[in-house]
């Protein structure tokens, strides 16, 4: 009679033991599907602002353009004088990529791959 008692707890052991895995398994599924729903989601809420960014730069650029192009009495020297200033911007972002630009963007995704919900 007491070999069935442990047999019975042993098997009792080994069932709650199976649940917990079985749970603990689910709990990781769920939490892994939460972090990349926030992550998605995150990430397409960003590809909005920088798409809207983006055209008002370019509309920004464009007005500036023809605005320097009316006062000069050329719109080729406009157009030239805007792209020489991005082409000077390219130059100094270029020579400042390694120390602040790629330390930044590192920096920035990182915190987006490991942000909270609640933060």
């Amino acid at each position: 009679m007491p070999e069935s008692h442990d047999q019975k707890q042993s098997e009792d052991f080994v069932s709650l033991i199976k649940e917990y895995i079985s749970t603990k398994v689910e709990l990781t599924r769920l939490t892994a599907i939460d972090k990349l729903t926030v992550l998605i989601a995150s990430l397409i809420t960003d590809a909005f602002i920088v798409i809207a960014m983006l055209l008002t730069f370019l509309f920004a650029s464009l007005t500036l353009a023809l605005f320097l192009g009316e006062l000069l009495n050329s719109y080729a020297a406009g157009f030239g004088i805007i792209a020489l200033l991005y082409l000077a911007l390219a130059l100094i972002a270029n020579a400042t990529k390694e120390k602040y630009i790629t330390k930044f963007l590192q920096d920035f995704m990182i915190k987006k791959i490991f942000n909270k919900k609640g933060k």
